[in-house]
């Protein structure tokens, strides 16, 4: 069985991991100065390299030797889990100089477990590492905010996106004419516009759509990933323009006979339109993620009919079938407009 692209290219060391370069410097000088501290909490986005930088930080810290102690914190968060792991941390490692404990999605732990884990980070035992990674720190108490050194892990830019999945295509043999120089493929440039920030997401993306077709066209990624049918959302902002009645109704018909989510529909064509309107406002296409083949198809869009769309993503909520109230909304905005 062939390993995902995301698992195989994971980076082993700080070198091979994209951007983030404030927290690696301060990282790096920490262990050179020997002043590396019990208590972390790595802050970001999905797929911005929180896990994956605490391992690689643990594998420096104790120069290769033993593994890490990871907790699962999304299904692992009670009192009793955080006890079993406060008294992991009162013996010393027997493989390695530190014990590490890396608890991953750690706001999933519970008021009594936190309160179980406070007096073990205000007086950590000589040698363990506590290091925290969240998508969440709000959902954190501030008593354990205030022992732990905090460190933000920014959205990877969509050329640092890029450039890594032009190295992973050239690792495994693909050919990736793209080298910094030329114009940026428009099927990378779309997956990294999608990915919004998160490298994981970009690497299972890319490899999703390598098991669709070696081809990278803008098409075959489009299918492949299934994230909008700009063919239908074209046609119907432009249908809605053109106050082509008929045509929006079929289009609303032909999705809903289709078995999509009428409901995930919508949301997905407000986002398409707030594009629309965000291009026709900028011109600048790397704000938007509609690719530039269908983004030249838009004859016009209107801050109406976001704003109808938007309103209309809440009236629909709880609609257990809204195809009705989405058909009457349109039809009678058309006739207003």
């Amino acid at each position: 069985m062939a390993q995902a692209l995301a698992l195989k290219y994971r980076p082993k060391s700080f070198e091979d991991l994209t951007e983030q370069e404030a927290v690696v410097t301060i990282l790096k000088n920490q262990i050179e100065t020997n002043t590396i501290k019990h208590g972390y909490l790595f802050v970001g986005a999905a797929g911005t390299g929180k896990t994956t930088s605490a391992r690689i930080f643990a594998n420096m810290i104790n120069n290769g030797c033993g593994n890490p102690i990871e907790l699962d914190a999304a299904s692992n968060n009670s009192v009793d889990d955080i006890r079993q792991l406060i008294e992991q941390a009162q013996t010393k490692s027997l493989d390695s100089e530190y014990k590490v404990f890396i608890i991953d999605e750690c706001h999933m732990i519970t008021p009594q477990g936190w309160n179980a884990f406070l007096k073990t980070l205000e007086e950590p035992p000589l040698k363990s590492i506590f290091i925290m990674c969240t998508t969440n720190p709000e959902k954190i108490p501030g008593t354990i905010l205030s022992r732990a050194q905090r460190y933000d892990f920014q959205r990877i830019s969509q050329q640092g996106i890029i450039n890594r999945l032009v190295y992973i295509l050239d690792e495994e043999g693909y050919d990736t004419p793209y080298k910094g120089d030329e114009e940026i493929p428009k099927s990378l440039e779309y997956i990294a516009k999608v990915a919004d920030g998160g490298m994981r997401d970009a690497i299972t993306m890319l490899d999703k759509c390598l098991s669709y077709s070696n081809k990278l066209t803008i098409e075959n990624v489009v299918k492949a990933l299934g994230v909008v049918d700009y063919d239908i959302m074209v046609d119907l902002i432009n249908s809605i323009s053109k106050k082509d009645e008929t045509n929006v109704i079929e289009i609303i018909e032909k999705v809903y006979a289709s078995g999509a989510d009428l409901k995930q529909f919508i949301k997905l064509f407000s986002e398409f339109v707030l594009d629309a309107n965000i291009y026709e406002l900028t011109k600048d296409k790397t704000l938007v993620k509609i690719p530039d083949i269908w983004l030249g198809k838009i004859e016009k869009s209107s801050k109406e009919l976001l704003a109808l769309l938007m309103q209309l993503r809440s009236n629909i909520k709880y609609e257990h079938n809204p195809k009705p109230l989405i058909i009457a909304k349109l039809y009678l905005f058309m006739e207003d407009v």
